[in-house]
């Protein structure tokens, strides 16, 4: 027993040492390959919400849909971030905590336990999909708000104006 005894504090330092490696390996991971960073320079958004909008709109329009422009070429997170500059202060907040629905919404309701932006993009039309489609009136309201929102901005691109053939308005061609 006294042998046992003798070997305590060794085992106590290389547990701490175990500790402290995996702590600073979850430290570097987390800062080195947890955040994204920005795709674009933009006042309002955080480089999280960025990959939120452009996850949620590559989902809703993604490039080979009907429409040959996706979310993203449509420039919907540089929209995002011009329309949360004009929101009041009220619902800018209001918005960014759709946009944290939207990304923890699949760890909390499934199919996977996982971040919207960590999922596959047929994993996060799924998703959206199962959130419109939801039993759940407020998670209902949220999708439509946010597809709302994005479709906005979508049909406001020129370059979507051109595809489905409506006359592009000037504010458009700026876009």
């Amino acid at each position: 027993m006294s042998s046992l005894v003798e070997h305590v504090p060794w085992v106590l330092a290389a547990v701490a040492a175990l500790l402290a490696v995996m702590g600073a390996a979850f430290v570097v991971r987390g800062l080195a390959l947890g955040r994204r960073r920005s795709r674009v320079s933009l006042r309002v958004l955080t480089p999280k919400e960025q990959a939120i909008v452009s996850a949620c709109a590559d989902a809703l329009f993604p490039p080979e849909g009907p429409i040959p422009v996706s979310g993203t070429e449509a420039g919907l997170v540089t929209y995002m971030d011009a329309y949360l500059q004009r929101a009041p202060s009220e619902s800018r907040l209001l918005i960014r905590l759709l946009f944290q629905l939207v990304e923890h919404g699949p760890w909390l309701w499934g199919p996977r336990r996982v971040r919207f932006t960590r999922l596959l993009p047929e994993e996060q039309r799924v998703a959206l999909e199962r959130m419109a489609a939801s039993p759940i009136y407020f998670r209902r309201v949220a999708f439509v708000s946010l597809r709302l929102m994005l479709t906005m901005g979508y049909f406001a691109h020129a370059g979507v104006q051109r595809a489905i053939g409506i006359p592009v308005l000037r504010a458009a061609e700026a876009a």
